[in-house]
């Protein structure tokens, strides 16, 4: 199954009316994934990234799944994923491929 095919948005955080501690937060792009569960649950699926897109901001993100890649066409993610809720879905992200495991 493509990851195409489960609806995927890359994540942003922060930007306009967004404060932290009273402080604005600035706009970070590509921080995670989120996308319909491969199972066909219900439940989306919420991937952090430990190199998020916007590589000025790696130093910041250290715990995620490594990511290579910048389109969903190309997306790999290290390790693999594995839902400890819901449907408990298990698998990887290679070259825009989910893989079930």
């Amino acid at each position: 199954m493509k990851l195409t095919e489960l609806n995927p948005k890359f994540i942003q955080h922060g930007g306009d009316g967004i404060y932290r501690d009273g402080k604005p937060c600035p706009s970070e792009e590509g921080v995670g994934i989120i996308l319909n569960c491969p199972c066909g649950c219900e439940e989306e699926l919420y991937v952090p990234f430990s190199n998020p897109l916007d590589e000025n901001l790696g130093a910041k993100y250290q715990k995620g799944w490594k990511r290579t890649g910048d389109t969903f066409e190309t997306l790999t993610l290290e390790p693999s994923i594995q839902r400890r809720t819901a449907c408990k879905w298990h698998g990887y992200i290679r070259n825009g491929e989910i893989i079930t495991v």
